[in-house]
């Protein structure tokens, strides 16, 4: 019989070349279950000693009150935002994520965001698609609409942590400025990265570019709303990289229909999946993807095999290395349901 049982929680292809030898070095069994409710959730853990989540899976108050000697938890990807790190803590299970696995492929698509939505590079292979390119005439130039050099520009970056920070140098390749608001963050590394620290208010009243890397909590739930959006260049493009739930759809749908912002380009909504049939997705001034930013083949190794190797670190009385453990996200309380499979 096997000194440890790890579950692991998730509707994926679950890696096991990756994650059993690194769990058989502590002669931990691996269990893989593929919950769809809450309840299967906490099924599948109560009798495990650790629980490894992938995707959607939640970690609510209820799930945890019913697992019996679980110790640690750890996350394939970087949000908690459905996991109750207060009851969490309250039972001593140490809860970790895979921070910084995923950061480089995040911003390499909030580059390729940025320049895709500036260079109106979607609508152009539409154009092309349509069979409408005859040369540079007045209908393809008025089809595209204005274009702006990015270099010179500025780019506002809200959330400097492990995803910002690799957004910041990409964009000063770019020739961007970058300026960046970020509440909790030691000045010492904004200076080391050449970015200047402002107020919420003073980067969105001046950015050109304004990218979100923030987590979702209740402190920053739609915290890009119609204020936020009406302050707004009117030149202004919104990324968001990070999490749906950091803006109002609805505003910003009002947003791009009255021109108070020029476009958007969304890797995560609020709802998600987006329905095809949305309204926002019959504007010409914004570019949808389908929460993909964080995946490559190299993110999903790292991801997978960190989730591992932090559980085996706990279960051998080792400290994890990226536990959650910031005092503004143990205030939160989170209990939402299952996100999905």
């Amino acid at each position: 019989m096997a000194r440890f049982r790890v579950v692991y929680c998730g509707s994926n292809e679950v890696p096991v070349n990756l994650i059993k030898p690194i769990l058989d070095e502590i002669d931990a069994e691996l269990v893989i279950a593929r919950p769809k409710t809450d309840e299967e959730v906490a099924e599948a853990g109560r009798d495990a000693d650790a629980m490894i989540l992938h995707g959607a899976a939640p970690f609510t108050r209820e799930i945890i009150s019913q697992l019996r000697r679980c110790k640690v938890v750890c996350r394939t990807g970087v949000g908690v935002d459905r996991m109750d790190l207060q009851a969490a803590a309250e039972r001593g299970i140490a809860v970790c994520n895979a921070a910084g696995c995923n950061a480089i492929e995040v911003a390499e698509q909030t580059i390729g965001l940025l320049i895709a939505v500036a260079r109106k590079l979607v609508r152009m292979n539409q154009y092309v698609r349509e069979g409408r390119w005859r040369r540079h005439t007045t209908e393809l130039h008025a089809y595209r609409g204005r274009v702006y050099r990015i270099a010179g520009r500025t780019m506002g970056i809200v959330g400097l942590g492990h995803v910002g920070r690799q957004v910041a140098p990409r964009a000063q390749g770019l020739k961007l400025n970058v300026q960046a608001v970020d509440p909790y963050l030691d000045p010492k590394i904004a200076r080391e990265l050449g970015v200047k620290l402002v107020s919420l208010d003073e980067l969105v009243k001046t950015s050109d570019f304004i990218s979100l890397h923030a987590p979702l909590t209740n402190e920053t739930r739609k915290m890009f709303g119609a204020a936020q959006f009406k302050a707004m260049k009117n030149t202004a493009y919104l990324i968001n990289c990070a999490r749906g739930g950091l803006v109002d759809t609805e505003a910003l749908y009002n947003a791009l229909v009255s021109g108070e912002i020029a476009g958007a380009a969304l890797d995560v909504t609020d709802p998600e999946p987006l329905p095809s049939d949305h309204k926002i997705l019959t504007l010409p001034n914004i570019i949808v993807t389908c929460h993909t930013a964080a995946n490559s083949d190299e993110s999903y190794r790292d991801c997978q095999t960190h989730a591992a190797q932090e559980v085996a670190r706990v279960l051998i009385g080792q400290p994890p290395t990226t536990e959650v453990k910031d005092p503004w996200l143990l205030a939160e309380a989170h209990d939402q349901g299952f996100g999905g499979v």
